[in-house]
């Protein structure tokens, strides 16, 4: 058996891309209003039909609280309030299609269901609107190795 004997430099170590990428979107001090509205709803609804899920219950106080932190923040560098946006993490919607679940399963406010959703589907059109879209047979499609619209790698996260 033959062994070769490299006298080349060693590659350069790559950058892990291991860890998940966080996707924000801006949401409006109107649609933050709207989405307070339809969280706090929710959590009623949630409350008056199963009271025994008290660890559920008033879920979005936190995630309300540093959502008008960041538009506290946002604020101080737009002072338009028309134009001030709030990152909201692709992930927190989830809160917010849980709490148009609990609205309509127990029989809550059906216009804020209503507002819930179109704020819902706002959010998917921003996350979609950037990302790069391929044609496949004349259809437009995604293309699933595009990189999302707002994207925070965190490069201080420790490798593994």
């Amino acid at each position: 058996m033959f062994f070769r004997r490299s006298n080349r430099a060693p590659r350069p170590a790559q950058q892990r891309h291991d860890f998940p990428r966080v996707e924000y979107i801006p949401m409006s001090l109107a649609e933050l209003q709207a989405f307070e509205q339809v969280m706090v709803h929710g959590d009623a609804c949630l409350r008056r039909g199963r009271p025994d899920l008290t660890s559920l219950h008033d879920r979005s106080t936190e995630l309300i609280g540093r959502l008008y932190q960041s538009a506290g923040a946002a604020s101080v560098h737009q002072a338009d309030p028309d134009r001030v946006r709030i990152p909201i993490q692709k992930g927190e919607l989830f809160w917010l299609e849980s709490a148009i679940r609990d609205i309509e399963r127990y029989r809550g406010d059906p216009h804020l269901a209503h507002q819930g959703r179109q704020l819902l589907n706002r959010f998917n059109a921003l996350l979609g609107q950037q990302r790069a879209v391929i044609h496949a047979g004349g259809t437009p499609m995604f293309d699933p190795g595009a990189p999302a619209p707002v994207l925070v790698d965190a490069p201080q996260l420790p490798a593994r």
